[in-house]
């Protein structure tokens, strides 16, 4: 139960809807103001594009996403939550971010760093994860829970200082940019605190929400939040990277996406495994969303890799995936279909 269940006790669902929308907007303006910031005083210190779309803003405007990994494991006890919200939004980040920066600013180029540099490693946190998740299960007794260690957690944040090494020690991080002198830095700082704070408060709303629709739906949290919660907390990232695509920073604006998820994935879920002192996740349901992951990955790369280029077709291409992504997760939560068991990950690996 979060904090505002506490608070104001049984509401019907219309109610948590409602709260849960207010949390959203309140999300999405708390995101806006840590991205502002977080890009005038990266400006004052002439910090570079690449530095600031796959490092620095990636970072700020994926506190929606540990805020609900703090929440899901300190508040509520329940991983699940936090650990769908993770892969839906690494998968909605993935597919509709690109596809809307190629559609609404055209043909989007890209670099060799994007692809080789950044795309790759998120390839590797991808798998790492999925390694992590599979060395779980030999934790457990049966093969239907995967127990995720804190040591375990300190290895993909290890993994994590790695990609920032290459990140800040790379050609494209080499600092090109002029500083600005006209920022009040520690007005910026306080600023920021606050969009934190906002963003915590409607994050908790949201969280309320997802588990009110779950119990209202008799699904499982987890498919709720790789659908709702996701996309809801994801909003603000699309804001941002189509805000850097129609200012024609279409590659920060692609680089900020696996970024994003590589910050996802290895720093804010592991900062949830340490602070809870290990969690438990379901393995049949994650690791085929892990796999769908993978792949869908793997289509951005070769589509970003083609002559350095997203085409505004091939954004349509990626929109058309997430939506069916959505549709399957859809059916999964209302029972249509039960392609998240152990049949299926056996036709997958085998």
């Amino acid at each position: 139960m979060t904090i505002l269940q506490e608070f104001i006790g049984d509401q019907s669902l219309a109610v948590w809807i409602a709260l849960g929308v207010i949390g959203f907007l309140l999300t999405w303006k708390g995101a806006n103001v840590v991205e502002s910031t977080t890009s005038k005083v990266s400006d004052h210190f002439g910090v570079s594009q690449a530095i600031q779309g796959g490092l620095i803003v990636a970072a700020a405007t994926s506190f929606p996403e540990l805020a609900i990994i703090v929440i899901s494991v300190l508040v509520l006890g329940e991983f699940g939550v936090g650990a769908g919200a993770l892969i839906g939004t690494a998968v909605f980040n993935i597919l509709v971010i690109p596809s809307a920066v190629a559609i609404t600013s055209g043909d989007t180029t890209t670099t060799q760093g994007i692809v080789y540099r950044d795309a790759i490693f998120y390839m590797v946190a991808v798998l790492a994860l999925f390694g992590v998740i599979a060395l779980g299960v030999l934790g457990t007794d049966g093969r239907e829970v995967a127990r995720i260690t804190p040591q375990m957690g300190v290895g993909l944040l290890v993994l994590y200082g790695v990609y920032v090494i290459l990140l800040v020690g790379g050609k494209s991080g080499a600092s090109g940019e002029k500083r600005t002198e006209s920022t009040n830095v520690p007005k910026q700082a306080a600023l920021f605190a606050g969009g934190l704070a906002i963003v915590l408060v409607g994050v908790e709303s949201m969280v309320g929400m997802t588990l009110q629709i779950s119990d209202a739906l008799g699904a499982p949290p987890f498919l709720i939040s790789v659908t709702v919660l996701s996309a809801m907390s994801s909003f603000p990232d699309l804001l941002v990277g189509v805000k850097m695509g129609e200012a024609g920073d279409q590659r920060a604006a692609v680089a900020n996406v696996f970024g994003t998820n590589t910050f996802n994935l290895v720093a804010a879920l592991p900062i949830g495994v340490i602070l809870a002192g290990g969690v438990s996740i379901g393995f049949l349901t994650s690791v085929p969303l892990l796999l769908f992951l993978f792949y869908t990955t793997l289509v951005v790369v070769v589509l970003a890799a083609t002559e350095f280029e997203l085409t505004t077709e091939e954004g349509y291409v990626l929109l058309a995936m997430y939506l069916a992504f959505l549709a399957w997760m859809t059916t999964e939560a209302l029972g249509v279909t039960a392609l998240l068991t152990e049949e299926t990950l056996r036709t997958i690996v085998t």
